[in-house]
């Protein structure tokens, strides 16, 4: 009786695992691509150069100095690299990584 509730607990933990692993490697890529940015951006971002957008990428604002667009470039070009792999990884479309980034960040 035991090993029937061991392989039966067994096939239903790979679905989990799966998507459990998912989140995760989501969040690490992520978290490794931006790691080096985070400081300036959220000094941007208090200052009210840069704001996130719905589409999961960020935009400076008008009064932007050079350096901030800069940096929202190569964030943007950064992010847009972990979007793709992540969606090639899961077989489905960038705008649909970009978009659940941007809701996680938002809290949704």
């Amino acid at each position: 009786m035991l090993k029937t509730m061991l392989k039966t607990k067994l096939k239903t933990i790979p679905n989990v695992t799966l998507t459990t692993t998912r989140a995760l490697l989501f969040s690490a890529l992520l978290a490794l691509s931006l790691t080096a940015t985070a400081a300036p951006l959220d000094d941007a971002k208090r200052a009210g150069q840069v704001v996130e957008v719905p589409t999961g990428y960020i935009a400076a604002t008008p009064d932007a100095p050079a350096s901030v667009n800069a940096l929202v470039t190569d964030i943007n070009a950064r992010r847009r690299e972990a979007y793709e792999r992540i969606a090639k990884k899961n077989g489905i479309t960038t705008e649909q990584v970009a978009t659940e980034s941007y809701r996680k960040r938002m809290g949704e």
